[in-house]
């Protein structure tokens, strides 16, 4: 708990300059509500400021959802870019944003925030927010927003053994070569998620082999459908409020028609239904399966020098582990008791997700976001009465 200051500004707070951040920045100010934020790169884009430390993108990151369900419902991305940019196209995007709406002179650059403690009063009532910092006096607002992302501190497997060769994180992971070279390695992918299946088969086309080992299988989802985004087709069955049984449906049949089912590549169906866990986005993973270039396996069972067990009761030597495993969500600097969590995982709202640390931020977009616009419409209201009542006064 942080000392009360003389004055505490009503200047609100945001951690981090990613898109979360910025578009929270812009709002704030274009409802009059005084705003900064606080970066600790020496530039805007968090995950997609490709080279900077907190980024976790590699060379050949594009996104998995198409620029017209991924950019701000009011800054639409350039019709002239394909339907899923790269990373470099999203960096750019953050910094037009910004530039259009002016945002940059509110953004403190090189600015590492390290312990944020409520401020309170004599009573015991919160005043407002104390941010300390790395390089400067403590800084004081009426309100925080942490928008600093959740891609931090990555989440490895617990395997028994001891691996002889080099255990990698996908999130130190950059490039076929970089930070280590795949070329003629027989390299193993742990996870079964989008990043998993994209390093797969990058790998794939530069190692002598890829052994890709997940715990499930997932719906794996073409990016493009008859010519058009697969994501853009499901957003219109949403709009016609189709059931989702009928989506599934849909879903499926699309799935089969372009790249097929899994049991056309020899994979097992996944344990779930379309929908109850986020889908892998790609085009080209069961072609390399095809292909040969890419073995499933199993989920790992043990390491034995430079053996991998397998829960099957295969083994395969190989020379690289790459773990795509997803990160700890955490947030630094704060009491999580201070957070709407539960065992510190935040809860959005009640979803039909697999139980899973991956799907603890997942939500059904479009139902949430109409559930947003009746909240909001709600308060404005409750606003306007309150208003008008204290006018007849």
């Amino acid at each position: 708990m942080s000392a009360e200051p003389a004055i505490i500004p009503p200047r609100w707070c945001i951690i981090g300059a990613g898109p979360s951040g910025l578009t929270t920045l812009k709002n704030l100010l274009a409802c009059g509500i005084d705003a900064e934020i606080l970066e600790r790169e020496d530039n805007l884009g968090g995950n997609w400021y490709f080279g900077a430390a907190t980024s976790r993108v590699f060379a050949s990151t594009r996104l998995i959802s198409s620029k017209s369900l991924t950019a701000f419902t009011d800054f639409p991305m350039p019709r002239e870019w394909p339907a899923y940019p790269d990373h470099r196209q999203c960096l750019e995007y953050l910094h037009r944003y910004a530039d259009a709406f002016s945002l940059r002179q509110q953004i403190r650059f090189g600015t590492a925030v390290q312990a944020i403690t409520p401020i309170q009063n004599a009573t015991g009532h919160r005043q407002g927010w104390t941010v300390k910092v790395a390089d400067g006096p403590p800084r004081h607002y009426a309100g925080i927003v942490l928008a600093s992302g959740h891609n931090h501190v990555p989440r490895w497997p617990e395997v028994p053994g001891t691996f002889a060769g080099p255990l990698l994180h996908a999130a130190d992971y950059k490039s076929p070569t970089v930070p280590v070279a795949l070329a003629g390695k027989r390299v193993l992918v742990i996870g079964g998620g989008n990043s998993g299946c994209d390093i797969a088969v990058e790998a794939s086309r530069h190692a002598a082999h890829v052994f890709h080992s997940t715990r499930r299988q997932y719906h794996v989802i073409p990016r493009m459908v008859a010519g058009r985004p697969a994501d853009l087709r499901g957003e219109r069955l949403l709009k016609m409020q189709a059931p989702l049984w009928l989506r599934r449906l849909i879903g499926r049949r699309a799935i089969a028609r372009t790249i097929g089912l899994p049991g056309k590549h020899g994979l097992p169906e996944p344990d779930h239904l379309m929908w109850q866990a986020h889908p892998v986005i790609n085009d080209q993973f069961y072609a390399q399966i095809d292909a040969g270039a890419i073995s499933p396996r199993p989920d790992i069972e043990a390491f034995d020098g430079s053996w991998a067990w397998f829960r099957d009761g295969r083994r395969e030597e190989v020379d690289l582990v790459i773990a795509a495993t997803g990160y700890q969500l955490t947030f630094p600097g704060i009491d999580p008791g201070l957070l709407n969590s539960r065992d510190g995982l935040p809860r959005l709202s009640p979803i039909d997700y697999l139980d899973s640390p991956r799907h603890a931020l997942e939500v059904e977009h479009f139902s949430y976001a109409r559930r947003l616009r009746r909240l909001i419409t709600g308060l404005d209201r409750r606003l306007r009465r309150a208003a008008a009542s204290v006018s007849q006064y």
